[in-house]
């Protein structure tokens, strides 16, 4: 305890906590007592005597689907990314495939994709486009977690009796006994490593080329390999596992056919290329923004510098797949609203410029006629 919990280490955690919430009241108080709190901090933690906050619970709607969240206060979020960070992950990281690539260092969304087309392109060469994808999908992931099969893994890998009683404790705080929250730094950790015994005897034991991204999963079946053999290997480690596939969608789809991992369309060709569609909600959302853009900067609402920020970002994701087409009927778009071409930041700081010397005539003219 008196090596993870060190006074340096948690005082760069309380400083990382604060990194994009500055504007928050309690982060500035926080902030303001860092040097004498993460003090009395660290003595409660030693002593045994610290107590968790209660959860802040809201809701956020992402990509039209709502999430319910739950975020500890940034006291507990100090001492959990310490936790976090030196002890689930060190211990966590070695029994995961390199293919789980969901919230660790150097891996992420597109790492995940990025691996799935290299294991297309794998297949290809060795089987053509005979074979296929089992595709799964874990059903209320983190709501159905089972603190059991947690509190075991615990028993299995911390040996020291503090940290150990530390993890349990933040399971404790978890109301109703029963799954982990979202927005929290262990619960996150927790839920990466909880299909590692599934994907390792997927892997090592089955022979099977797959990966998954939190709680999307796929693996490619060779033609040689019974589908669904596969499927019912799946769903039984699963079980074990301690949690519920959606039966929906789980599915096995032949390679001569599109699929969706991760809301990206996939597509292997006749001659093995791997083409990558972006989802078809996200072009028609995209018009729908640039549209509410040009009324926003009509009504005075919105700066052209952060126009310029919004309308790269939509077309810096579209450039992460094979949507050359759509990218140019977005700028076809902005060009027939604004009448300029949206490539370039010097056209949005020009007019940024316009506006403030038309601001600034106008107030004088007021001054002169008072």
């Amino acid at each position: 305890m008196e090596n993870v919990f060190a006074y340096s280490k948690l005082y760069k955690a309380g400083k990382k906590c604060c990194n994009g919430v500055r504007w928050k009241q309690s982060v500035q108080r926080f902030e303001l007592r860092l040097f004498s709190g993460t003090a009395v901090r660290r003595r409660a933690l030693i002593n045994g005597s610290f107590r968790f906050s209660k959860y802040v619970h809201f809701t956020l709607c992402e990509r039209g689907k709502i999430r319910p969240i739950d975020a500890p206060r940034i006291q507990d979020r100090q001492v959990e990314k310490v936790y976090t960070q030196l002890v689930l992950l060190p211990l966590y990281l070695p029994s995961m495939i390199y293919n789980n690539g969901a919230s660790l260092p150097g891996k992420g969304f597109h790492f995940s994709q990025k691996m799935l087309t290299q294991e297309l392109v794998r297949h290809f060469r060795q089987y053509g486009r005979d074979g296929g994808i089992v595709l799964a999908d874990g059903k209320k992931f983190f709501p159905s977690a089972d603190h059991q099969h947690i509190y075991e893994r615990h028993r299995r890998l911390i040996l020291d009796e503090g940290l150990r009683e530390f993890g349990d404790s933040v399971l404790r705080t978890i109301p109703g006994n029963i799954g982990m929250p979202l927005g929290v730094e262990p619960s996150q950790a927790e839920m990466i490593a909880y299909p590692s015994e599934m994907d390792n005897y997927l892997k090592a034991q089955c022979r099977l080329q797959g990966g998954h991204y939190m709680d999307d999963f796929h693996n490619i079946v060779p033609p040689d390999r019974d589908s669904r053999e596969v499927l019912s290997i799946l769903r039984t480690q699963a079980t074990r596992s301690g949690f519920t596939l959606n039966p929906d969608k789980t599915r096995f789809v032949p390679f001569r056919k599109p699929f969706r991992y991760c809301k990206t369309k996939f597509i292997l060709t006749e001659s093995g290329k791997v083409v990558k569609r972006a989802n078809s909600k996200a072009v028609s959302r995209d018009r729908k923004k640039i549209k509410a853009l040009h009324h926003k900067v009509l009504a005075g609402k919105m700066t052209w510098e952060d126009v310029w920020t919004s309308m790269n970002g939509m077309i810096a994701y579209l450039k992460c797949y094979d949507e050359h087409k759509n990218i140019l009927r977005l700028r076809q778009l902005f060009y027939q609203l604004f009448g300029f071409s949206c490539e370039h930041i010097e056209n949005f700081r020009r007019r940024d410029k316009c506006d403030i010397s038309q601001l600034n005539r106008s107030n004088v003219r007021e001054s002169a006629a008072q």
